[in-house]
């Protein structure tokens, strides 16, 4: 019976928020934190049982009914067809929770659900081993994540990622020893996009990039994605503000900005450019020991600029600023990351923070004034998958 886990890092902006949907260009990274994935099959069942702890639910896909839904949609398109086959599962989705539990499901649940059948159905759908391939052994999906919904750190897109991963590996596009050849990593970034597309319509494609791959992006919209070279992870805290807010509104609050002073948000976008030009030799280099201090240095200094230019487009908040204070009376360089107006702060730590008194004050400063905080790293390993113990 197949079974492995897969663990899919989320991520966080770097440099480049805002400005990056100007066409600008953005560094964004993976974070330590990220989503687990635990699949089993299971002999003599009918049912993939999905539970998502994130959302506090367990969704079930009955089998035979799949496996006619796949018939159906066959019939009347061709495979690849995933404009398609995407407006098919919404429409599926929707009765099936109609029938299961009437207009109360949660929207986030009805979205993960979507993405569920959506993934699943492209996989087997698109199945290089068998063109009328269908499902006739049950599984089990048990889906973990330390991303909060809705924070700026990648979770829709570590979650597709993980999701995509295991369907292409059930459906025998790869096996889970091979996912990290270049066209099974291409696979898993399309399907994580074609998840993203569910719950944003109309995504970058940055963030199931660096989800997929790893390590530190350059990226300007409508150019494609630029690996960095980086030596090693940078040591970061990542602080929860724990304000919630909609990214959508706060781009539009920007663009309003943008459309009534011009020429000085103009001058804005093009120092957060020339600040992303400064920082990328900056990351590829340290690590090599050689002024290692006085890179770190420049960096601290780049990400105080970066923030004060957030900060003059209007998206910092009140406790954004309380976690800025605290970082900076104790020595330590932050900015917000992502859209801002709330989600999270990125603290910058130096080596061997750990050894540093300084840092654990911070850490329990931060901490006794209700903030969420993770130490973690930035620049690191891409997904990946492994053996499940049983």
């Amino acid at each position: 019976m197949l079974k492995f886990q897969v663990h899919s890092p989320g991520k966080v902006i770097l440099h480049g928020e805002h400005a990056v949907v100007y066409h600008r260009p953005a560094l964004a990274a993976v974070v330590g934190l990220g989503t687990k994935l635990r699949f089993h099959q299971q002999d003599g069942s009918q049912v993939a049982s999905f539970q998502l702890d994130a959302l506090n639910c367990t969704l079930e896909i009955q089998l035979p009914e799949f496996n006619a839904f796949l018939a159906d949609f066959r019939s009347k398109y061709p495979a690849d067809s995933t404009a398609k086959l995407l407006e098919a599962v919404r429409a599926e989705v929707a009765k099936q929770l109609e029938q299961s539990a009437g207009s109360s499901t949660k929207p986030h649940t009805q979205r993960a659900f979507i993405s569920i059948y959506y993934l699943l159905a492209g996989a087997v759908l698109s199945s290089p081993k068998d063109a009328k391939l269908t499902l006739q052994t049950g599984f089990q999906v048990q889906v973990d994540s330390e991303l909060n919904v809705g924070a700026g750190l990648g979770s829709s897109a570590s979650f597709g990622a993980a999701l995509a991963t295991a369907f292409l590996i059930l459906a025998g596009h790869f096996d889970s020893d091979s996912y990290l050849q270049e066209e099974n990593q291409a696979l898993i970034s399309t399907w994580a996009y074609e998840s993203e597309r569910v719950n944003h319509g109309t995504p970058s494609g940055l963030d199931n990039t660096v989800c997929t791959y790893g390590g530190m992006l350059r990226y300007v919209k409508g150019q494609g994605f630029q690996s960095l070279r980086i030596q090693k992870p940078l040591n970061i805290l990542l602080v929860d503000s724990r304000v919630s807010r909609s990214t959508a509104d706060i781009v539009a609050k920007v663009r309003h900005l943008a459309e009534g002073f011009p020429q000085l948000i103009e001058a804005i976008w093009q120092a957060c450019e020339e600040l992303v030009t400064a920082a990328v030799p900056l990351y590829e280099s340290f690590g090599n020991a050689q002024d290692d201090s006085a890179k770190f240095e420049k960096l601290e200094r780049l990400f105080q600029i970066n923030n004060d230019l957030l900060k003059a487009i209007g998206v910092s908040h009140p406790k954004l600023e309380q976690i800025f204070t605290i970082a900076f009376k104790r020595g330590f360089f932050s900015k917000l990351t992502g859209a801002g107006a709330g989600g999270y702060v990125i603290v910058l730590l130096p080596e061997n923070y750990e050894c540093n008194e300084v840092y654990w004050k911070l850490k329990e400063e931060l901490e006794s004034a209700g903030f969420g905080v993770h130490v973690t790293t930035a620049g690191g390993e891409g997904l990946r998958v492994s053996p499940l113990d049983d």
